[in-house]
């Protein structure tokens, strides 16, 4: 698989700066991603220059929004899936501390794989529903950064993430045009969870045609012991 021409020019346009041998490892990486994904669901792009778009520059669009996080930040990504977009920015931020949450055990064995596969040192995979991590003292409020995409509604969304995330850190969460109403409607969940300071940004720029945002929350305050509640109720009764 070749690395298309409009990579580059897009990364440029995005302000985002690549160097050739990271590239070279995201190439890998989606070379994996979409053989695997012939006879694993992973991934509804199934066109490799789709595939560039939508998977991995899509993903690196957070790059800007991760620019003040420190080196060494431990950074999890929550219902990580087929990587996305946890592999990505682990490839182009190698000095940060990586972990892909995924809860389906196929899947987080595809992350293991691409971890031993690329070599990526900084970057570990945990099985696990992000309601029972949540609870447990080795990843309860221990995360300086929460990424995800395309895991469900702020509500439910933020009963997930919020309890992994030191006060002081940041949830980065990719949304669609529907934000402004999912945002009124998780007011209570942020709130209760401890969450602060929102600002939504424009992932993209005039010119790329793509709605995508990415929603930045700054935790204030430490989630209750309560939260996350058992596997499955944040999204049959989110709060």
């Amino acid at each position: 698989m070749a690395i298309p021409t409009f990579v580059n020019d897009d990364l440029t346009k995005l302000g985002i700066e690549v160097p050739p041998e990271m590239l070279e490892q995201l190439r890998a990486y989606l070379e994996h991603l979409l053989e695997v994904n012939q006879t694993m669901n992973l991934t509804a792009v199934r066109d490799a220059d789709a595939a560039w778009r939508r998977l991995i520059i899509d993903s690196l669009t957070l790059l800007p929004a991760m620019a003040d996080v420190a080196e060494d930040a431990r950074i999890v990504d929550v219902g990580s899936g087929g990587g996305l977009p946890g592999i990505p920015l682990a490839i182009t931020r190698p000095d940060v501390q990586m972990t892909l949450m995924e809860t389906t055990g196929k899947k987080a064995r595809f992350l293991e794989s691409c971890v031993t596969k690329l070599a990526l040192t900084n970057t570990k995979v945990l099985s696990s529903r992000a309601e029972t991590a949540g609870q447990e003292k080795e990843y309860r409020q221990q995360f300086d950064v929460v990424i995800c995409r395309g895991v469900g509604p702020m509500a439910e969304l933020l009963e997930y993430t919020l309890p992994l995330l030191k006060v002081g850190g940041i949830l980065l969460a990719m949304k669609g045009p529907k934000v402004a109403q999912e945002l009124e409607q998780a007011g209570d969940a942020m709130h209760i969870l401890g969450g602060g300071e929102i600002e939504v940004l424009d992932a993209y720029p005039e010119g790329f045609e793509i709605n995508t945002v990415i929603v930045r929350v700054t935790k204030i305050a430490q989630t209750p012991k309560t939260y996350p509640r058992t596997p499955g109720t944040p999204r049959q009764f989110p709060l």
